[in-house]
């Protein structure tokens, strides 16, 4: 009779193997809730910032501060603009309510009794964390400055053109800053033709009164400039105070629309790139570049966050720490705007900049653990009894 000596430690193996397996499972399963719930949480905030910024804009469409050709590229820009900023906190709460699940549906407590710690859930929302802050560095650094640019010359070109799309009935419209202001009384059924126009311009230094009955826009097919074309009315043309006034009726007399000179853009700051951030002295400067550095480690700060704040007993309520979440998060926010305005106003050193933002989240995530765990309570107790 043979007696294998090796049979335990085959077994030992075989246990081992098994459990990298199980554990390898569970992260995957892991990772794919909480991108399922990433994804479900970004786009219930990129609706509610959409409507937002579509009430926003279209208030100055029909104020006829912003024409409706470019209403749209504005709209989808700012949208972009946003989705560096919302990705944290979209990840913050989708791994809080993927473990709080978890744990009122007592998953977690099988997974801690088969070996799963909570040091294998860390490091799962961390490997999820990575790519998405990859992904936020690329936003605020590359695409949220070019956005923000972008909407500033269109914004600029705005005002330096004139629409008859943007004109109300019954209130002066201004353009070219007040080089062109237009008035009309009402609007064609067709919303197209513009009645009752008035128009004043400069042409050569000279200022132009043109009244008529009716105003339409063209666009010269050769040249591509617009014209606001007004029939059946008069131009006088003079000096305030003076007499020596021109007067003439037409038929048909077109005012040239200003084409935009973008050289003169006076862009934000929010919009310079990182390169130039990088290597300015400029406190501003300085403290955009941190608020941008913030983004990415707000990400990991609020990954590591969630894990203790998801705990909670078996059964019990659907919300949890939720609402302590969200006053974490708001805080956050205002912590972040106030040490933005320190750095601008010299404050705080530009060595610490920001950094200690994301670090506090992590200190307040591992006072949350203290107080969970089993070795505060204790202490407690024990210090209590000695009060008494």
């Amino acid at each position: 009779m043979t007696v294998s000596f090796d049979l335990p430690v085959r077994q030992s193996v075989a246990n081992k193997e098994c459990k990298e397996t199980t554990v390898g499972i569970i992260d995957r399963l892991l990772l794919r809730e909480i991108l399922k719930a990433l994804v479900v949480v970004l786009l219930v905030l990129v609706l509610v910032f959409l409507s937002n910024i579509l009430v926003r804009y279209l208030g100055k469409a029909a104020s006829g501060l912003l024409s409706t050709d470019i209403l749209l590229m504005v709209v989808g820009l700012e949208v972009v603009k946003t989705l560096g900023l919302i990705i944290p906190p979209a990840f913050f709460f989708s791994v809080l309510w993927v473990l709080g699940r978890m744990y009122r549906d007592s998953e977690m407590v099988a997974l801690a009794a088969s070996g799963f710690s909570d040091a294998r859930i860390f490091r799962s929302v961390l490997l999820a964390a990575l790519p998405l802050a990859l992904l936020v560095t690329v936003l605020v650094m590359q695409v949220l400055p070019w956005a923000r640019g972008q909407v500033a010359q269109l914004q600029a070109s705005q005002s330096n053109t004139a629409d008859i799309a943007g004109v109300r009935p019954g209130r002066f419209s201004e353009f070219s800053s007040g080089g062109l202001v237009v008035y009309a009384e009402k609007l064609s059924a067709d919303g197209v033709t513009l009645d009752g126009i008035m128009v004043q311009d400069r042409q050569s230094g000279k200022l132009g009164l043109v009244t008529a009955e009716h105003a339409h826009q063209a666009t010269d097919p050769d040249t591509g400039e617009r014209f606001v074309v007004l029939t059946d009315g008069h131009r006088y043309e003079g000096t305030p105070g003076k007499l020596d006034y021109a007067l003439g009726r037409f038929g048909e007399y077109a005012v040239r629309i200003p084409t935009p000179e973008s050289a003169g853009i006076d862009l934000p700051q929010s919009a310079k790139s990182w390169q130039l951030l990088w290597v300015s002295s400029d406190r501003d400067d300085r403290a955009e570049l941190h608020y941008r550095i913030a983004m990415p480690l707000a990400l990991f700060a609020f990954g590591i966050l969630a894990v203790p704040l998801a705990r909670s007993a078996p059964r019990s309520g659907v919300y949890g720490r939720l609402m302590f979440a969200v006053l974490l998060y708001f805080t956050f926010l205002n912590l972040q705007r106030a040490a933005k305005r320190w750095l601008e106003d010299g404050a705080v050193p530009d060595w610490l900049g920001m950094w200690w933002l994301p670090l506090l989240m992590v200190g307040v995530a591992g006072m949350i653990m203290l107080v969970d765990s089993n070795w505060f309570w204790v202490h407690r107790r024990r210090w209590m009894a000695r009060r008494t």
